[in-house]
């Protein structure tokens, strides 16, 4: 017997948006992502060292604070987020 399934269960769905964006510090372009939860935001930046990560209610914040280890200033994280 086979069956058709036209949609996945409500359960299969993902419970979070993760958003890629990239920044170049020092020459050297780096990938930042960016995921909301219910319980706030996560964002990560990718270093030599490893990901950086940062979390918080606002995603602003929680870039910034990924961005910070990078010397990247609040105006920069903060355009990266733009606006959701």
């Amino acid at each position: 017997m086979s069956a058709l399934l036209e949609h996945d269960a409500p359960s299969a769905e993902p419970t979070f948006l993760v958003q890629r964006r990239f920044v170049t510090v020092g020459g050297v372009r780096r990938v930042v992502r960016l995921a909301r939860f219910d319980a706030g935001w996560l964002a990560s930046a990718d270093t030599p060292e490893g990901p950086t990560l940062g979390a918080d209610h606002s995603p602003y914040l929680a870039m910034r604070r990924a961005l910070e280890p990078l010397g990247v200033d609040l105006v920069t994280a903060m355009g990266l987020v733009g606006t959701l």
